[in-house]
């Protein structure tokens, strides 16, 4: 699922290609009630034709766009949604990589159904600019609000690493309550809003701390380890655009998928798989403690 790095990803590049650009036609499947299972194709269109795009914003994994008049649309990217934005002046295959989303954005033919089986939503810009939202699993969802930041899905997240992070002192007050292991509270969106399973691991396994450990027997030392951790994981994914080939070779994440029983990490240390908190968790044991 695309996380906080991914979703900041998308969000930085529809500023950089799409700000200031005016959306000229919304193009869509009038029977689409996944993507548009809370604001109809209809609302979608009415609202998003004819404006444009003076911004982007995010919170955890939702990010929205900010128009010239309301309402705005909200998008999150679900399990397997993909942003691809067509930039016509880019060489090779057209386009800007957005969070693997050019991998399905190859095959362009005027019908919408042929162009690309994955393809839910599509908006053309003026100047030849596009922006195609993929998902294959469809579990991906968009929202209409005049004000996104006190929308329920929106308000309900809590701290996020990018925006409002507390301190550790605060952070370990709302651990301490929590007698939950540590990689199922990291997972609450509700206090870490962002953070999704291989963050968590990678947090973790950087922090030396054991998934299974209690969030609420952390002493001010691991709190304050655990904090500085999650902001440079975080802000380190972020920086190298969620790019994973660029990713320090000594991360967990090249190694953890697929629940290898033979996999090690860059030092020779096994890595094993549980689940924890209802998600696979990859971890070090002895490493982790």
């Amino acid at each position: 699922m695309p996380e906080l790095a991914e979703v900041e990803t998308v969000r930085r590049q529809i500023v950089k290609r799409l700000k200031k650009r005016k959306i000229k036609e919304v193009i869509a499947d009038e029977s689409d009630r996944y993507l548009f299972a809370f604001a109809a194709v209809s609302e979608f269109r009415e609202a998003l034709e004819g404006a444009t795009i003076l911004d982007a914003h995010r919170k955890g994994k939702y990010f929205w766009l900010e128009l010239d008049r309301k309402p705005w649309p909200i998008f999150h990217l679900g399990m397997s949604g993909n942003i691809a934005i067509l930039d016509p002046k880019a060489k090779k295959l057209g386009h800007e990589r957005i969070w693997g989303g050019a991998k399905m954005w190859s095959e362009r033919d005027r019908d919408l159904k042929d162009r690309l089986t994955f393809c839910h939503l599509l908006m053309e810009f003026e100047k030849g600019y596009e922006f195609a939202f993929l998902d294959p699993r469809r579990f991906g969802r968009v929202w209409l609000s005049d004000d996104p930041w006190t929308h329920p899905r929106i308000a309900q997240l809590g701290f996020d690493p990018l925006l409002d992070f507390p301190s550790a002192k605060v952070l370990g007050e709302k651990l301490s309550r929590r007698k939950k292991a540590i990689k199922a509270v990291l997972l609450d969106q509700a206090l870490f809003a962002g953070i999704g399973n291989w963050l968590a691991d990678e947090i973790l396994f950087h922090a030396r701390l054991s998934p299974h450990h209690l969030s609420s027997s952390l002493n001010e030392k691991q709190v304050a380890e655990l904090r500085r951790k999650i902001l440079a994981v975080v802000n380190k994914a972020v920086d190298v655009d969620a790019d994973y080939e660029r990713f320090p070779k000594g991360w967990l994440f090249h190694e953890r998928w697929g629940k290898n029983e033979k996999a090690k990490t860059h030092r020779g240390q096994k890595i094993i798989h549980e689940e924890i908190g209802g998600r696979t968790t990859a971890w070090v044991p002895g490493w982790q403690v």
